[in-house]
């Protein structure tokens, strides 16, 4: 495959598994949302002044609406694809063609295509970007065979288009088990990135590769965009400028939970998760390192419940602020390690967005597990 001229963003979206929030039609999503390229060509979606919108380039980045088949641009001018070129345009005037969703949130042309064709674009002005053109252009002399992956919706926790997806069960990694002596560490098949290490005497895992592990028993979304609605239960999390999730976990009051636990996050490649999870939304590699962003983890001094919203969330607990996790694909990370013993009471982390990162994934146990956990140390 060609190689990018852009730089590179990780920008993948999560399936959902059926929940009890309201299922929306694949055809009707009222929420805004931007959209990047993947495959022989990545990059952000732009619109230049015609309203064209183009793979990469110096124009704005552009954020579309999809509603009963119909695309709309952020001006409500109405996206089609041309009947003589194929090229994907939005204007005024004109019956717009007639797009959807995938289940893992592909923009489809003609119902049905996820297949789109990214082609240099011509004329004066050219800055390096890219027309794009459903797969029926004829003549596909240097282009690039290109998905248009939609993200970054700006009501995320009000429920997406269902899936057929299952929860996976919890198995054992054939991968070889990390150990740290580190309050902050990092296990990963590539070079980990680093954190400041507080010497523990316990000997924790960095995943929940042994099997033993605390699951979140429920997720709660909130968001201050909606600060008195409360998005109740999910199995999805959503962490980005717009959304706050919250954890709570229940911890036994049994062995091995009776020393040391450990709060861990596991943030594998999306090529390596099990299919039950689907991919995940991540926008935050040059937010983090533009904007040194990352991932706030805190505990909460109250529990958090269905019903809580943004303005309901307990405040951070005294000492419960563990700051900033710059996250990066393929890595595994402990977050803060801790008496287990909470008396059998339930304890909510949160976990906000810093420097505009976002991170929406379908919390997952199976064999590379993604998502926030609870492990026992030795």
């Amino acid at each position: 495959m060609s190689g990018s001229i852009f730089t590179i963003t990780t920008l993948l979206i999560a399936l959902i598994l059926h929940a009890s929030a309201a299922v929306i039609s694949r055809e009707s999503f009222p929420c805004d949302f931007f959209m990047v390229a993947t495959g022989e060509l990545n990059g952000t979606i732009s619109q230049d002044a015609a309203g064209e919108p183009r793979v990469g380039g110096t124009f704005p980045q552009a954020s579309f609406l999809i509603g009963h088949g119909t695309m709309t641009d952020s001006l409500n001018h109405t996206c089609l694809i041309s009947s003589t070129t194929h090229q994907l345009q939005c204007t005024q005037g004109l019956p717009g063609s007639r797009f959807m969703f995938s289940n893992n949130f592909l923009v489809l042309h003609d119902e049905t295509n996820p297949n789109w064709l990214a082609c240099p674009a011509p004329g004066p002005g050219q800055d390096g970007s890219y027309n794009i053109y459903s797969s029926q252009k004829a003549d596909s002399t240097g282009c690039h065979a290109i998905e248009l992956q939609a993200g970054s919706f700006g009501c995320a926790a009000q429920g997406r288009p269902d899936s057929s997806s299952t929860i996976g069960t919890a198995t054992s990694a054939t991968a070889s088990s990390a150990y740290k002596t580190n309050d902050v560490s990092i296990t990963s098949a590539s070079t980990p990135a680093s954190r400041t290490s507080i010497k523990t005497a316990s000997i924790c895992p960095t995943d929940i590769s042994s099997g033993t592990f605390q699951f979140p028993h429920l997720i709660v979304p909130t968001s201050p965009k909606s600060p008195d609605t409360a998005f109740g239960n999910s199995f999805k999390a959503y962490i980005s400028p717009s959304n706050t999730t919250l954890f709570n976990f229940d911890i036994p009051t049994t062995a091995p939970y009776t020393g040391t636990c450990s709060l861990v996050f596991s943030f594998p490649y999306a090529s390596e998760l099990d299919p039950s999870a689907g991919t995940y939304f991540f926008s935050g590699i040059e937010e983090e390192k533009g904007e040194s962003g990352g991932l706030d983890f805190a505990l909460l001094s109250g529990i958090a419940s269905a019903s809580t919203t943004y303005n309901t969330t307990p405040k951070v607990a005294t000492g419960g602020e563990y700051g900033k996790t710059e996250i990066i694909p393929g890595n595994s990370y402990t977050i803060k390690t801790f008496p287990c013993q909470s008396g059998g009471t339930p304890v909510t982390y949160s976990v906000t967005s810093v420097g505009n990162v976002e991170l929406d994934y379908f919390q997952d146990s199976a064999s590379k597990a993604i998502g926030l956990y609870i492990v026992p140390c030795a």
